[in-house]
């Protein structure tokens, strides 16, 4: 006993609870790699819609240009404010027209 009334833990018991530490680092450690890679897979999923857009606007350039056999820019920019809500407010640089 010491001089504050404990008693001193045993070789075994100390390691035992460092065991424990370790298996609950070990148990936080992967609940947060794993809620860094949920965040990290929104994220992709996030950046797939964009692309989706591109491959209409494709799709509709495709279609303009295989149904008459001619291609303008009026096409191309008829697919652009079909496929892109809110471009035809727009001017060529982006800036709202008033």
């Amino acid at each position: 006993m010491t001089s504050l009334g404990l008693v001193p833990l045993e070789t075994h018991q100390v390691r035992r609870i460092n065991e424990m530490d370790l298996r609950i680092n070990l148990k936080t450690t992967l609940q947060i790699t794993c809620v860094v890679f949920s965040l990290l897979i929104l994220a992709q999923i996030s950046i797939i819609d964009p692309a989706n857009a591109l491959t209409r606007y494709f799709n509709c350039v495709t279609r303009s240009a295989n149904h008459n056999g001619t291609f303008s820019m009026d096409n191309a920019e008829a697919c652009y404010d079909k496929v892109f809500k809110g471009a035809a407010d727009n001017d060529e640089f982006g800036r709202v027209i008033k």
